[in-house]
């Protein structure tokens, strides 16, 4: 387990303001599962707005921190930083008892990049 500070006050700020967001857009957003689905929705419907945004970092953040959020309550994990991938030198993830760790933002990003959907990574890494 990593040592480093989290900003979980920002990861909260981040994935309220998106389920804000979304939520004003006419998503279901109140982080459950099936609200994971909506951002499948969402990337299908409106990945322009994500895409053409001058703050899309932010905006991918902010919907990774969602991602995130809804994954740890629903599986009981908690926020972690690694630096053991691939990507940048430290990644928050979230890391499970009896569970690989998973990483949000890699999540996010792939669902952008259509590999798969939510309800495919769902039912791949946690049997839903």
């Amino acid at each position: 387990m990593s040592k480093f500070i989290l900003p979980e006050e920002e990861l909260s700020r981040a994935s309220n303001w998106i389920s804000n967001f979304l939520m004003r857009e006419g998503y279901h957003a109140d982080y459950t599962i099936e609200s994971l689905f909506e951002i499948d929705k969402f990337f299908k419907e409106k990945l322009y707005l994500v895409l053409e945004s001058d703050n899309n970092r932010n905006f991918i953040f902010s919907i990774s921190a969602y991602i995130g959020e809804v994954i740890l309550r629903k599986f009981k994990g908690h926020w972690e930083i690694s630096r053991n991938i691939d990507l940048d030198d430290e990644t928050i993830g979230i890391s499970f008892k009896n569970h690989k760790t998973v990483y949000p933002l890699n999540i996010t990003l792939e669902l952008i990049q259509k590999k798969y959907t939510m309800k495919e990574y769902l039912k791949e890494n946690f049997g839903i």
